[in-house]
């Protein structure tokens, strides 16, 4: 006899949502701050500081996602 809540298929979908806007979020930045450092509006020493940047904060988003569906699945 199992007593844990079965996950529903619109819980899994929601999960693997936020995951892939976090995612499409983080791929629009690092191409728009590419854009800029073609068109030399952005010097490429600066591109790298800010794509580790952008690749944190995303880490960070995707995290503190995760953590809130595990909590509210409780």
């Amino acid at each position: 006899m199992n007593l844990e809540p079965q996950k529903t298929d619109s819980e899994i979908r929601s999960t693997s949502g936020v995951a892939r806007v976090l995612a499409s979020v983080a791929i629009l930045a690092l191409a728009a701050l590419t854009i800029l450092v073609v068109l030399d509006i952005i010097p490429r020493s600066a591109f790298s500081e800010m794509a580790g940047k952008v690749a944190t904060v995303a880490g960070v988003c995707a995290v503190a996602a995760l953590a809130i569906g595990f909590l509210s699945r409780r």
